[in-house]
């Protein structure tokens, strides 16, 4: 693992836990691919800097108190690219809920001394798992 890669990556689980949306926004290129199992889409930076607020009042409300890093695995793709397959670990603030671990892929560009996100996948439909954990109500009671 590169301490490049590895001080980027523990930046970036500092500023999430933080709430630092302007930090983490910094951490992605202006436009970016998000992939999960549903689909993949291109996302602005100005469209995540508006949902993460909302994104953290959420797992606020379900007493996630903190989402940890817990693996790096870092497969350079060429001079500029780098794949870092990564493990987080959700803490809840309640002994009754569960600690939730969920793996995700990013695509990393280094430019000029500068790193960025260029693609991030989740492996897992988080609304799934967070429904399956009963932290959400069951996708019909919320239509």
């Amino acid at each position: 693992m590169s301490d490049e890669i590895k001080a980027f990556f523990d930046t970036y689980e500092r500023n999430s836990t933080a709430g630092d949306v302007d930090r983490v926004v910094l951490q992605f290129a202006d436009s970016f691919l998000t992939a999960d199992p549903s689909g993949a889409r291109t996302v602005q930076a100005s469209d995540l800097k508006a949902a993460l607020p909302k994104r953290k009042q959420l797992f606020q409300a379900m007493g996630c108190k903190a989402t940890r890093l817990m693996s790096l695995d870092e497969t350079p793709l060429d001079d500029h690219y780098v794949m870092v397959r990564t493990s987080w670990r959700w803490e809840f603030d309640r002994p009754d809920r569960p600690e939730i671990t969920l793996q995700s892929t990013f695509i990393v560009r280094k430019s000029d001394e500068t790193l960025k996100i260029v693609f991030y996948l989740t492996h897992e439909d988080v609304m799934s798992v967070l429904r399956k954990h009963g932290l959400l109500p069951p996708a019909s009671a919320t239509q």
